[in-house]
């Protein structure tokens, strides 16, 4: 997204924690031994105030999630020909809870999410909906796909199988505080001959609950072989000696989320001092990090991992989610829009004054439960928002974590227009052969990122 009168390129963190957005300042608040070009990359951007013309001080604000930020309000765009002129977002006065494990501004779509009112209140969506896909970006540049976020709606050519989905009610009882709480019955190794192995052992007891959540971070702690890098404290293999299988999730009594080896296991990245991302393929990554010790006590998350190959959708209004097995070969976006009882609709926005809805067309209703109904009719929507520039901090797809520790970071994307929406291409990476290393210390030197507008016409 741009923030200001001069068009700031910020990469965000679509949070289903946060009930506000924060937005970084110039200082990035990182340790003194990341370089200031790699701490602009670890933070997604570097927002200037003094720049922006448009920049508005609103003081103190009730601070929703916790913790201290100096709130102000300035112009955010994104989509083809989305903004708000006049959003409030708090500036950090310190560095954001679970700092390296989701390093960037923060995208709030909680619960209370003043970003979705705000769209809400424009009439540029008609519901406080949105989807996530993370994409694929642990793989070969060939095997990557641009991850996508739907604000108001879904997209229907990320669904593998509308038939077969898992939707229940959002609990914020728990833990949970995304509110996407599912029950796993079984998780298995698949293994390249075509065999399966349940990690439950035939179990009929073994059932365990999880939270969905597209940010998880690991458990914080000290031990040999691990990354210090942008998958942070993932353990370190040698790369001939390393699983070579995928992994499949089965929800309780509903559907089966299958994730590739080319996404569990992946070649330790991270930012050097001149703020590139580098790969270092003489060690792999296995993204999973377990709960013991301290941490046994917590809850299981499905972070990042799960959403690259998992399509999760969230009705705030309907007070439900539903997730699908993603179809990551999806080349071509079918946007639709659901109302508040979690319906898809044909009228996306009838009094909205902001982009012209993309092409209708007709749908088939998936048969499901009546308390977890998403039927079908003619449809319209809009994308006004993206997520797979995201994916050069979120190669990290935490499944188990606690949540604690502190840290920092930005990032670096390019980005270009598809239709009505706002993509990122996959991040390239050069090949280094390095053993593994963490930031490289370098003096301050202020880098911003590309200045070039999210639009339309792909300037």
């Amino acid at each position: 997204m741009t923030v200001g009168s001069n068009n700031q390129n910020i990469s965000f963190f679509a949070s289903s924690d946060y009930n506000e957005t924060y937005i970084y300042r110039t200082d990035g608040f990182c340790a003194d031994s990341i370089s200031s070009r790699a701490c602009v990359t670890f933070r997604g951007g570097a927002y200037d105030a003094s720049a922006s013309s448009t920049d508005k001080s609103i003081g103190n604000r009730k601070d929703g999630d916790g913790f201290k930020a100096d709130w102000v309000e300035d112009t955010l765009s994104f989509g083809s020909n989305t903004s708000l002129s006049s959003f409030g977002f708090g500036v950090p006065q310190q560095v954001l809870p679970q700092g390296f494990y989701t390093s960037q501004s923060q995208l709030g779509l909680g619960r209370n999410s003043t970003f979705l009112r705000a769209l809400a209140s424009a009439g540029d969506i008609g519901t406080k909906a949105y989807s996530i896909f993370w994409g694929l970006v642990g793989g070969p540049a060939d095997k990557q796909t641009r991850g996508s976020l739907v604000l108001g709606g879904l997209d229907k050519s990320l669904i593998g199988d509308q038939n077969a989905n898992f939707t229940a009610p959002l609990f914020y009882g728990s833990r949970c505080s995304t509110g996407m709480l599912v029950t796993i019955n079984d998780i298995l190794l698949n293994w390249p001959n075509g065999t399966d192995m349940s990690i439950f052992m035939g179990s009929q007891s073994a059932a365990i609950q999880a939270c969905i959540n597209p940010g998880g971070t690991p458990p914080d702690g000290k031990s040999e072989g691990r990354s210090f890098g942008i998958n942070f404290y993932t353990m370190l293999f040698d790369p001939d000696n390393v699983y070579y299988g995928g992994l499949t999730i089965n929800l309780l009594n509903s559907i089966s989320v299958k994730i590739p080896n080319t996404e569990l296991v992946v070649p330790d990245t991270y930012i050097a001092s001149d703020g590139a991302v580098q790969t270092n393929t003489s060690v792999r990554n296995v993204v999973i990090n377990s709960l013991q010790a301290e941490n046994d006590k917590d809850l299981p998350v499905l972070g990042r991992l799960f959403l690259s190959s998992a399509y999760v959708m969230v009705n705030q209004e309907a007070g439900s989610f539903s997730v699908w097995q993603a179809n990551t070969g999806s080349k071509t976006s079918e946007i639709v829009a659901v109302d508040k009882e979690n319906n898809m609709v044909s009228e996306f926005c009838a009094n909205s004054t902001g982009p012209t809805p993309l092409p209708t067309s007709s749908i088939t209703p998936s048969p499901q439960n009546e308390e977890s109904k998403l039927s079908g009719g003619a449809i319209g929507g809009i994308v006004v928002g993206v997520v797979g520039g995201l994916a050069i901090l979120g190669a990290t797809g935490f499944f188990l974590y606690r949540r604690r520790g502190s840290g920092s970071a930005t990032t670096h994307v390019s980005q270009e227009s598809e239709l009505h929406t706002a993509d990122v291409k996959p991040p390239t990476y050069s090949m280094m052969q390095t053993g593994p290393q963490e930031l490289p210390v370098n003096r301050y030197n202020v880098l911003e990122l590309d200045g070039r507008a999210v639009d339309g016409s792909g300037n």
